[in-house]
């Protein structure tokens, strides 16, 4: 019976690397084909009756669609921009004067009515890339109090130098604060602000390594950063902000780079890089490293890239969770310091000797996922939600253990987001293009939204 079972596995793999063609293609790390409609038909009947706004970044320019989690209906279509922190008001940009100015509307979220508009020179747009920043934290181009806004053109080369151009713009008196110009080697891309809105951070991309930068509003020149960790050659997180806005926390994949070679034996030291997160203090302009354990340290990208942060409303605890390495942090906020770590069960299908030829075949089946906002606090705190690579884990975060069995393992989510009330769970799962709809206090599907596209969730009204 072992033999004939051996023999179907071989054959199977063989038809698998027969159709090899259709079954590498690509993960959809933005979105799949675009289609006249946001939402698929035949619409499904969900038991959740909240209204849930998503980030649609296909077609020929990024919307925003405000969706009946009930019906899947798209109730009204958004242009995408700049969030504030509030998820209350987008500020987008429409090209004028034949691309020589630049109107920027701001709209009402929920009703999708414009409340003002101003006119700045230039052919510019919100800064940055949203991704940059879980939802959660609004997407670091405005500042918390929404008077300040960046924007950025899209860089071009000329006489063989890249031309960056930064615009922070006042959303109040439609003026405009500050601009600088760089040219140079590099390019730029924008993170966020100071909550006092005279420090506008950026990371700056040359030589094979990200290094962040802070643009001083008042001076318009660009300064460096004091303290650890401010530049990578390797992979980094989505970024949270600490409610106070003055913390920016990112978790850093580390290196797995050694001096030690195959003839060294067991007396060399391997000097690789654990993981670690990136505390930046804002106001201070300073970064500190806090180091992860060594033991967390990995090479497959698989499971680097599963890391995701989480921070209590009190802005005092910090979660780092990796549930591809079964790994959970708890770290002080205020003292930058790990509290205490734990194991959870590793979370994979199919782990099985099929599994493995098939990834062995296909390595690149299971693309890379980049996840926004991929661990979600219950309102209480007790509760962890985090992405693993198939399904959900739940995390009780006083003792640091998972809380059973992981729900939804037939999904690979990258966004979550929960009601304010903590009872409902939306999930987005970008390759399957679904959005599935769950009951915290049970982890069963409420239902699911089918969309042509692979939002962010920027909000939820609930019902």
């Amino acid at each position: 019976m072992g033999r004939h079972r051996r023999l179907g596995v071989l054959a199977l793999a063989f038809l698998v690397a027969g159709c090899g063609a259709e079954a590498v293609a690509p993960r959809a790390s933005s979105t799949p084909a675009p289609a006249s409609s946001a939402t698929a038909t035949p619409r499904p009947t969900s038991a959740a009756r909240d209204v849930v706004y998503v980030r649609s970044n296909g077609g020929a320019s990024p919307v925003i669609l405000a969706i009946d989690a009930r019906t899947g209906e798209t109730l009204r279509t958004l242009n995408d921009g700049a969030i504030s922190a509030d998820s209350a008001t987008v500020y987008w940009s429409e090209s004028v004067s034949g691309g020589t100015k630049t109107t920027i509307h701001a709209s009402d979220l929920a009703t999708g009515k414009e409340t003002r508009a101003f006119t700045v020179d230039g052919d510019i747009r919100p800064a940055g890339n949203p991704e940059t920043f879980s939802p959660l934290a609004g997407d670091g181009r405005l500042t918390r109090d929404g008077r300040s806004l960046a924007l950025m053109n899209s860089p071009y080369k000329l006489d063989g130098e890249w031309i960056t151009r930064i615009v922070i713009a006042n959303t109040v008196t439609g003026t405009v604060e500050s601009a600088a110009d760089f040219r140079g080697q590099t390019t730029y891309g924008f993170i966020t602000f100071s909550p006092d809105g005279r420090s506008a951070f950026l990371e700056q991309y040359g030589d094979g390594a990200t290094r962040m930068r802070v643009l001083d509003v008042a001076t318009r020149k660009l300064a460096d950063l004091s303290g650890a960790g401010l530049t990578t050659t390797g992979f980094r997180t989505a970024a949270v902000l600490s409610p106070d806005g003055r913390w920016l926390f990112r978790i850093d994949s580390g290196a797995s780079t050694t001096n030690c070679t195959s003839t060294d034996g067991p007396r060399c030291t391997p000097n690789g890089t654990p993981p670690y997160v990136v505390a930046l203090d804002l106001l201070a302009r300073r970064a500190t490293q806090i180091m992860l354990p060594a033991s967390q340290l990995t090479d497959d990208f698989e499971k680097y890239m599963l890391w995701s942060l989480a921070i209590t409303a009190d802005g005092a605890t910090l979660y780092a969770t990796n549930p591809a390495l079964g790994a959970i942090d708890e770290l002080d906020a205020r003292q930058l310091s790990l509290r205490r770590t734990a194991q959870i069960p590793v979370a994979r299908a199919g782990d099985d000797a099929l599994a493995a030829i098939w990834r062995a075949l296909l390595p690149v089946a299971d693309a890379k996922r980049y996840l926004i906002g991929g661990a979600a606090l219950s309102p209480d705190g007790g509760t962890l939600y985090a992405a693993a690579h198939d399904g959900i884990v739940t995390i009780d975060t006083a003792s640091l253990t998972s809380r059973g069995t992981f729900w939804q393992r037939s999904h690979q989510f990258d966004t979550l987001r929960l009601t304010s009330d903590g009872r409902r769970l939306y999930a987005m799962d970008n390759q399957a293009g679904t959005l599935v709809i769950m009951d915290t206090s049970s982890g069963a599907s409420l239902g699911e939204v089918k969309l042509r596209y692979a939002p962010a969730i920027l909000r939820i009204d609930p019902a």
